[in-house]
């Protein structure tokens, strides 16, 4: 995809400011001008606001979540009101030529909801509705966790979701959507029972169990930005527990800690039942006196949804592999435990993860290499470091109640995810972007002979060349018809979108 340097965004925006318009990409990858007069036909086709460079609330309407990719600016943004508006805009791009990518929360690892082109901001499309006696929620296509979060606290039905409140609910469900509470309640797109879709064509498509069956598979794991807009979804809720549940916290300091946690918790998750959850993770941090070895902050927690003495009990393994240096177990209600799994957003900045899901617990010569790794990572400032995670949010038997092809989401029967994690803040050299990079791929070198080759398609990364097979393995072939059948022309595309052919 073409990129739009300062001086250039300069220029347009002077240009645009005469009444002379502005140059886009094409759905085809080139540039193309957009006259004045296109751009005030859009204007009169929407409810809503058009915004072009210069604009106050133009760069808070596209800004990617992640910096890696701020340098991609769009021409055009409009801030639709409705879903009508997504229908004009999709129409309005088809005529011209441009292309179209539809933006939520904006939090693509991978930035594909940036364009040179035009962003349709759905965030206007938030609203949450709750019928407690059907146990449903119908949602925006924006809608945040966040706002499903603030419509859920405290009631007896939850919509498991994410952790970042400002994350948006299409990005999540349409690719799977994993969090603290996927293993007891499930992913969010496996509630999934309904959504409306703005096609290619301009058309409403409606897609469930009974309509459109394709689509509506290909909604549950095929990621965004594949076959249209998606204005609206319908999900299923899951009861909440009642009563008290466990929380947990323990932390560790060094890279002894750290191999002890991980081989423990690896070990745990292969038989551990849906009640228990656990997110591990090793960051380095500054080195001190200490050196390297011991500047590693290693940390695990989560949830367990029973009593204190039966979480002792599964847990004893690890606390004798690793005594924690400080621990907090607490027994307390769900809504309690809930609220400290949610995350406000960070300051705007830079990372690169990659993910890899192992269906087996992994060889103790990988976990110290990669433990080796984290000890070598090559920057270790506050703002440019790495961290390794272990999620064990992705496997057990309410996850694996489907089988691979039933959804697009195929990645049943896994155990873990392990997910090496570089971050940099924006105004780092490009060297220091490079070398955490090149260190995520080393980690991943270790754990390749030893996982199946899937990657979570809502943790996409451009560095993935078999990025298609990685996210969707033996259901690619099934998205690339669905794909063919509803945009055949390939009007909603990125560079890791679904293409409409077998290559």
């Amino acid at each position: 995809m073409p990129t739009i340097d300062r001086r250039q965004f300069l220029v347009v925006g002077s240009l645009a400011a005469l009444g002379i318009g502005l140059t886009a990409c094409t759905t085809d990858g080139d540039w193309v001008a957009i006259e004045a007069s296109a751009l005030d036909d859009l204007r009169k086709r929407l409810h809503g606001t058009v915004l072009i460079p210069g604009d106050d609330g133009f760069t808070n309407a596209w800004m990617p979540t992640n910096g890696r990719y701020r340098d991609t600016v769009p021409m055009v943004v409009a801030r639709v009101a409705d879903e009508t508006d997504v229908v004009a805009c999709v129409n309005w791009a088809r005529e011209h030529n441009i292309q179209p990518v539809p933006r939520g929360g904006g939090h693509n690892y991978a930035g594909l909801s940036t364009t040179t082109g035009l962003i349709i901001d759905l965030s206007k499309l938030n609203a949450v509705t709750i019928d407690t006696d059907a146990a449903t929620m119908v949602t925006g296509g924006a809608a945040s966790n966040g706002d499903i979060f603030g419509a859920s606290t405290g009631g007896g039905l939850i919509l498991p979701g994410g952790t970042c409140l400002s994350v948006g609910i299409g990005g999540l469900a349409l690719g799977g959507g994993i969090g603290y509470h996927t293993r007891w309640a499930g992913l969010t797109a496996d509630l999934l029972t309904g959504t409306r879709m703005v096609t290619a064509s301009g058309d409403i498509a409606l897609a469930s169990a009974s309509k459109n069956p394709d689509l509506f598979w290909a909604s549950r794991g095929g990621a965004g930005g594949n076959f249209g807009i998606n204005t609206e979804f319908t999900f299923d809720l899951v009861p909440v527990p009642t009563g008290d549940i466990v929380y947990y916290r323990f932390d560790w300091r060094g890279a002894d800690a750290a191999l002890a946690m991980f081989s423990a918790v690896d070990a745990l998750e292969q038989t551990a039942p849906p009640e228990f959850v656990a997110s591990g993770m090793a960051q380095a941090t500054p080195v001190g006196a200490d050196g390297p070895r011991e500047a590693i902050d290693v940390m695990l927690r989560g949830q367990f949804l029973g009593s204190i003495d039966d979480f002792m009990s599964l847990i004893a393994p690890l606390l004798a592999a690793a005594p924690p240096a400080k621990q907090q177990i607490v027994a307390q209600p769900f809504w309690e435990t809930a609220k400290i799994f949610t995350s406000a957003e960070a300051t705007n900045h830079s990372w690169g993860d990659i993910s890899r899901y192992t269906d087996a617990a992994l060889p103790a010569s990988a976990l110290q290499k990669m433990v080796d790794l984290v000890v070598d990572t090559p920057s270790r400032t506050e703002t440019d470091n790495a961290a390794m995670f272990m999620l064990g949010w992705v496997g057990g038997d309410v996850v694996d109640r489907f089988d691979r092809t039933e959804t697009a989401y195929v990645h049943r029967g896994m155990k873990n995810m392990v997910r090496p994690s570089p971050v940099w803040s924006n105004t780092a050299d490009a060297g220091v972007a490079d070398d955490l990079m090149d260190w995520t791929d080393d980690v991943i070198s270790v754990f390749d002979p030893h996982t199946p080759r899937e990657s979570y398609q809502n943790f996409p990364n451009r560095r993935i060349d078999d990025w298609a097979q990685q996210y969707y393995a033996e259901n690619l072939d099934r998205l690339i018809d669905v794909k063919a059948e509803w945009d055949p022309d390939n009007l909603f595309h990125s560079e890791q979108s679904i293409p409409t052919a077998a290559s």
